[in-house]
């Protein structure tokens, strides 16, 4: 059963306002931009640009927080959620750096994965301890720049912190609020762009997990993507990799960003912001 206290914000969520005709990123794209709400951040971020992608950098503490922004590949942007990385890098007295990577279709797999390769580039050569963190399809992509950077041999990550991952291009089916087997079906589509995926794409699909950093992941019981999240952490502690998992009960996919007063989602932020203090501490 869904959690009470997320009922409301589910209303403001794409799903329920997605037409019964096939879906396509246009549709998507304007259905997403008529309801989101952009929230100004406390302190405007600084601005690295490299190569022509762009980082927001929130905040000057000595360890950094690399944030890769959902929006299954194919939406959102790194400014829509300054506010939100404002808020983490006060909350941490950390660095909090944004990546503005470029969207599929018009840039499939790899071209996001390897601007997060950049910027992960970027937070090793000024930080001296680099965490990547990302929701949904960002923490897909966090997941990827993990393996990415393991068997390139670096930049060290020093832990990996995935919130309802987007890892397994399999998983297009189901009725799930929020995000469905629907939009999966587009996002998979945009990203891969035809191409049959690999680990780098879907690292759910990856043979060999070991050597990964300290993990911390969370999803929700009720999210599209919970059994693929629960497999990957199964398979990352079998791996020998320190993981740290949480199945919030009643919960829909990014419950805390649609319900941010609900107890479920003051619990998880909580959780999460201890666990990220405590891999950005020496």
């Amino acid at each position: 059963m869904i959690d009470p206290e997320l009922v409301e914000g589910i209303a403001g969520t794409l799903t329920p306002h997605l037409p019964s005709t096939p879906l396509d990123v246009a549709t998507v794209r304007a259905i997403d931009d008529r309801l989101r709400v952009e929230v100004a951040p406390a302190v405007e971020p600084q601005f690295v640009s490299l190569d022509g992608l762009q980082l927001r950098v929130h905040g000057s503490g000595a360890g950094c927080v690399l944030w890769i922004h959902g929006g299954g590949m194919f939406l959102g942007s790194a400014a829509i959620d300054d506010a939100f990385c404002c808020g983490l890098a006060a909350a941490l007295n950390a660095t909090v750096v944004a990546v503005d990577y470029r969207l599929a279709p018009e840039h499939p797999h790899p071209a996001p994965l390897h601007d997060c390769r950049t910027a992960l580039a970027w937070c090793a050569a000024n930080y001296e301890k680099v965490v990547v963190a990302g929701g949904s399809a960002g923490g897909g992509l966090a997941a990827a720049l993990c393996l990415l950077a393991r068997d390139e041999g670096g930049p060290a990550i020093a832990a990996a912190h995935l919130y309802y991952p987007m890892l397994d291009d399999r998983t297009v089916t189901g009725d799930a609020p929020v995000w469905n087997g629907r939009l999966a079906t587009v996002a998979w589509n945009a990203y891969l762009g035809g191409n049959p995926a690999d680990a780098y794409a879907a690292p759910a699909r990856a043979a060999d997990l070991a050597g990964l950093p300290p993990t911390y992941l969370d999803t929700g019981e009720l999210d599209l993507f919970r059994d693929e999240d629960v497999g990957f952490a199964q398979r990352l502690e079998a791996a020998g990799v320190e993981v740290r998992f949480e199945c919030w009960p009643g919960a829909v996919h990014a419950f805390e960003r649609i319900a941010p007063g609900a107890a479920v989602s003051r619990t998880a932020v909580e959780r999460r912001r201890n666990a990220l203090a405590r891999d950005l501490s020496w």
